[in-house]
């Protein structure tokens, strides 16, 4: 992520010859260059993908990314970075998936940034380009991460004082083609808005943040229909530490337009957490309970479907199936250190709709099933995983998960069949 570096770089030395591609020297010095990038294999096997509406595959596919980047430091003050991704699939019944699977090559970041410092405390960064916009939990605004990841055209100006980030943006999304940089800027795709942060503000307050967002999209589609979308979508959140506790509030409101319709939607997330990284296995409980609003009446000249913008690629668990709209989620997470390298996590989940007139949407916010039954219970999912990290470069991840339909997959005529996934994933990093 071109966000992971910032300030301008000390010349550091290492006899690793992977740790000094990071600091190049140039100009005597004066500039220097760091690339960086990785790869990352990944088998996927779903057993009745989305409950058997998806196209259906008995021995799995393979999924290949590679990245790969170059950050130019002339100075203090000027920055380029370029990111390149070449990302395929392969043996996957039905093809890639549009968007998320396939882009033979293309460049996801390309900005030239401009910084100053005002005192010694505060800076102000210019940045100009292709970019991504990550901010949060990925919730909202994320480079997505599946296959293919999601980057945008635009503007971003960043004020950085002491505690405080104020992120101000206005941009397009750049709309992902299949070919050799066949990439281009979507028109219909408008995002602007502000994300504040604030870390360590108190003694037990670990991080505030608030943020306001305006999107113009069209074509969305919700339960009642098809259309332009103009949003405004404003929240805020709060994470508590107290000692191994954390507690993690977030709530979020949207209006605007769809069509002729006016817009209303919310969403109200907490979270708590229990992690001890003293202990020899360094155990983690988490609860997490998150509800966002769906369409009461597809009549009312109200759209009440909340939308997640623009999220990470799997919203909830390691699977594709529902998203953040219309629904109820109640999440226990536990985990273990096993020893330095291995790791162990389980989850449960459970979902609900928020409301019996609206459907179900997939993660990126796209209606997946209209509603045709009364009842509320989605299903519940349950998944395992297993780490296994090599060193700081290379890590091995496996996955196991199980979808149990509720009584309104049961009760649908073409969800027939819970779903069985299993996923390996090997990732290298420069």
């Amino acid at each position: 992520m071109a966000d992971a570096a910032e300030e301008y770089w000390p010349k550091t030395s290492s006899n690793n010859m992977l740790d000094n591609i990071k600091h190049i020297s140039v100009r005597g010095d004066k500039s220097f260059i760091s690339l960086g990038g990785s790869a990352r294999e990944v088998y996927e096997y779903f057993d009745n993908y989305l409950w058997g509406i998806g196209p259906q595959d008995k021995n799995g596919y393979l999924l290949n990314r590679f990245l790969v980047h170059v950050d130019y430091r002339y100075n203090s003050h000027f920055r380029l970075f370029g990111e390149l991704e070449s990302s395929f699939v392969n043996g996957r019944n039905g093809g890639p998936r549009p968007v998320q699977d396939l882009n033979k090559l293309a460049s996801t970041e390309l900005f030239a940034e401009y910084n100053f410092k005002i005192d010694t405390v505060t800076r102000l960064s210019l940045r100009l380009g292709v970019q991504a916009l990550n901010y949060g939990l990925g919730t909202l605004l994320d480079i997505r991460d599946a296959n293919v990841r999601r980057s945008f055209a635009g503007g971003k100006f960043i004020i950085k004082t002491g505690k405080d980030r104020i992120d101000l943006f206005a941009m397009k999304l750049m709309k992902t083609n299949p070919g050799l940089f066949d990439d281009g800027v979507d028109p219909d795709q408008r995002i602007a808005g502000a994300w504040y942060t604030r870390t360590n503000p108190a003694a037990v307050i670990s991080k505030l943040e608030a943020y306001y967002l305006y999107t113009d999209r069209s074509p969305v589609a919700f339960a009642q229909g098809t259309g332009r979308e103009q949003r405004h979508t404003a929240g805020g959140s709060t994470l508590l530490t107290f000692g191994n506790w954390n507690l993690y509030t977030e709530g979020v409101l949207q209006f605007g337009t769809f069509n002729r319709d006016r817009i209303f939607a919310w969403k109200w997330v907490q979270t708590f957490t229990y992690q001890d990284l003293v202990a020899r296995l360094k155990p983690i409980f988490a609860l997490q309970t998150a509800m966002s609003s769906g369409d009461q009446n597809p009549n009312d000249g109200t759209l009440g479907t909340f939308n997640p913008i623009y999220p990470k690629a799997i919203y909830y668990g390691y699977i594709d199936n529902v998203g953040s709209a219309n629904i109820l989620v109640v999440h226990l997470k536990s985990g273990l250190d096993l020893s330095k390298k291995i790791s162990l996590t389980g989850d449960y989940y459970c979902f609900w709709r928020e409301s019996a007139e609206d459907g179900i949407y997939g993660p990126s916010g796209t209606s997946l099933l209209h509603s045709t039954n009364n009842q509320k219970r989605v299903g519940s999912m349950y998944d395992l995983i297993l780490g296994y990290t090599f060193n700081n470069r290379l890590s091995l991840k496996y996955t196991s998960a199980y979808y149990k339909r509720g009584p309104f997959l049961e009760n649908n005529p073409i969800t027939l069949h819970d779903i069985y996934y299993s996923g390996l994933s090997f990732t290298a990093k420069l």
